[in-house]
């Protein structure tokens, strides 16, 4: 938690617009938010400032970029207990469906996967609630 007794949530996305409308909407609901635009800067960043959450994108740098950095932190000690939520537009893109039936897979190492577009606002509480 930082200083000011807010829980930090740190957003992993190269979609400046995406962690414009969402840092809007975590502050309102109390959170510190920190942003990182590529994988590695996020993994990096989680590391040493130790975020009470993160937000993942999917597809950034690299098609499959979100699934790397989740696969590093989570096998870092001092990152494998943060919860993610990965988040990605692949469905509205491309059709294909990474969750099952609305769930995440089994394989996939994060509390949630939620498809883009998401309402900021059911977001902050998404997180609210997971920390919660």
């Amino acid at each position: 938690m930082s200083e000011k007794g807010k829980k930090r949530v740190l957003m992993i996305d190269d979609d400046v617009d995406f962690q414009a409308a969402n840092r809007v909407a975590l502050e309102a609901a109390g959170f510190e938010v920190l942003s990182a635009t590529d994988s590695r800067q996020g993994v990096e960043m989680a590391e040493h400032e130790h975020p009470d959450m993160i937000i993942m994108d999917l597809m950034m740098e690299q098609l499959y970029a979100g699934f790397s950095a989740v696969q590093a932190l989570c096998a870092h000690e001092e990152t494998s207990h943060i919860p993610i939520i990965m988040v990605s537009g692949v469905t509205t893109e491309t059709g294909f469906r990474i969750d099952e039936g609305g769930c995440k897979p089994e394989w996939l190492q994060v509390v949630r996967f939620v498809n883009k577009p998401i309402d900021p606002v059911e977001l902050a509480r998404m997180i609210a609630f997971t920390l919660a």
